[in-house]
């Protein structure tokens, strides 16, 4: 799969902005040693950005990106109702593949836009759980 594909329709400023942040978490993830497996998987009931390996580990990222950080920065911003939308869509993507996996993770990377060409990259592993 092509990580860095351009976009497939033309992307608001903002859209654009979310897209180089899911490029530029993938790049960060794989220089941690995940092994990237999806990008942007859809269901019904939620979108995971990024499916991914670390260790035994299968790991639902969800990619967060601001450029201000007057309400507490990107990794501030997953809010209880968006995680829950998170571990919907792993449990679709769990029973779609039918993957035994034992140890699943819910991480956040978080880019903090202050500077346009050098942004702020956080990997919070573990950012919440599936028990909430």
């Amino acid at each position: 799969m092509n990580w860095f594909r351009p976009p497939k329709t033309a992307l608001s400023p903002r859209g654009a902005r979310g897209d180089r942040a899911e490029r530029i978490a993938c790049a960060y993830l794989a220089a941690q040693g995940f092994e990237l497996i999806e990008r942007n998987v859809r269901f019904p009931v939620g979108e995971i950005d990024i499916v991914a390996k670390d260790g035994s580990a299968l790991c639902f990222v969800e990619v967060r990106s601001t450029s201000s950080t007057a309400w507490g920065g990107a990794a501030a911003s997953i809010t209880r109702p968006k995680q829950r939308r998170i571990i919907r869509a792993a449990r679709w993507y769990l029973q779609s593949c039918r993957l035994p996996y034992l140890d699943i993770r819910f991480d956040v990377v978080a880019i903090d836009w202050r500077d346009e060409e050098a942004p702020d990259v956080e990997l919070i592993r573990g950012a919440f759980t599936a028990d909430q």
